[in-house]
């Protein structure tokens, strides 16, 4: 067996679950990941014990596995640091910005109101985050918030066109945006912290 099968699978895995593919409590059956990745279980199973010891799995009914849920206590601490580290990516962008900046940022809002797929709706939203913190010109706060805003991507999996949820997103993206545009910096910071905050009262 290849010593870095296990490793493998267990990214996918993890992928799966961080995408929302895969749903919290779902059952992590051996025989249709093996059948799906074309292995035996062993490399399976030992995937599925590392996701456990990481905390991304934990044990089910009898002897089998189930996805664990993101705790509310984990998501909060998760947007307490989102909203620590984008705010003040975007306090330090806008001074900065650009015309373009606005009008690539105002493009990127209207494809994300009419997409559909879950994954193209979080390249979109990440993509519309990433102009609005970009011109700070700080390449490792970048990069920080980006890691930190994949760390949960199950939302995308309910923002549906025509959902409450995807209406509310809009709102407080085209304030964002709006603030964005006029330089306003106090306007800004608060439509950013309200953005973030929905994520605790999803």
């Amino acid at each position: 067996m290849d010593p870095n099968l296990p490793s493998e699978i267990a990214d996918r895995l993890r992928e799966d679950i961080r995408s929302g593919m895969l749903d919290a409590g779902a059952t992590l059956h051996q025989e249709a990941l093996a059948a799906r990745f074309g292995v035996s279980r062993q490399p399976v199973r030992l995937a599925i014990e590392s996701l456990r010891a990481s905390g991304w799995a934990e044990a089910g009914r009898g002897r089998s596995m189930k996805v664990v849920e993101m705790s509310g206590e984990a998501l909060g601490h998760l947007v307490a640091v989102r909203r620590l580290i984008e705010r003040a990516a975007l306090v330090e962008a806008l001074p900065h910005r650009t015309e373009r900046d606005v009008l690539e940022a105002t493009h990127l809002q209207e494809r994300i109101e009419i997409e559909t797929d879950p994954k193209a709706l979080e390249e979109l939203d990440s993509a519309f985050h990433a102009v609005l913190y970009r011109a700070g010109g700080n390449p490792r706060l970048l990069a920080l918030v980006d890691d930190l805003r994949r760390e949960d991507r199950r939302p995308y999996h309910a923002q549906q066109p025509d959902t409450p949820i995807r209406a509310v997103w809009t709102r407080q993206h085209r304030a964002l945006l709006a603030a964005f545009r006029d330089g306003d910096c106090a306007r800004a910071d608060a439509a950013l912290d309200a953005h973030l905050a929905q994520l605790i009262e999803r």
